[in-house]
């Protein structure tokens, strides 16, 4: 969570309700705060509560600077949500496919890629 965004991009900081823009260094960010709220106990179900959802907001503008609301955060969880259910399932119901943390891409054969893309 120490980590500070050094992206170029400077849409939404300083508030307002622009359309949020998120890269690979603000998505990571924002999974390591989610995580440590979790920690906390402040995800009884499958959402945040509402302390939960405070500390989200507040610690994710401290640390990007980007003022981003509960309503984004949440898109942003859902829409992380989401993928990973298309991950999760790409990878544990096919046969023959794996995962490369180095390239992170999936890793298959040939002939998988192949069916896929007839």
């Amino acid at each position: 969570m120490g980590r500070k965004n050094t992206n170029s991009i400077t849409e939404n900081e300083g508030g307002g309700n622009s359309k949020a823009v998120w890269n690979d260094d603000l998505v990571a960010i924002y999974c390591e705060i989610c995580v440590k709220e979790v920690v906390k106990g402040n995800r009884p179900g499958t959402y945040f509560d509402k302390i939960g959802w405070v500390n989200v907001v507040k610690i994710f503008k401290e640390i990007t600077g980007r003022d981003y609301d509960k309503k984004q955060l949440k898109n942003k969880w859902d829409s992380l949500k989401t993928d990973w259910k298309l991950w999760s399932s790409l990878l544990h119901k096919e046969t023959g496919i794996g995962w490369d943390p180095a390239k992170k891409t999936v890793d298959a054969p040939p002939e998988w890629w192949q069916s896929k893309i007839e």
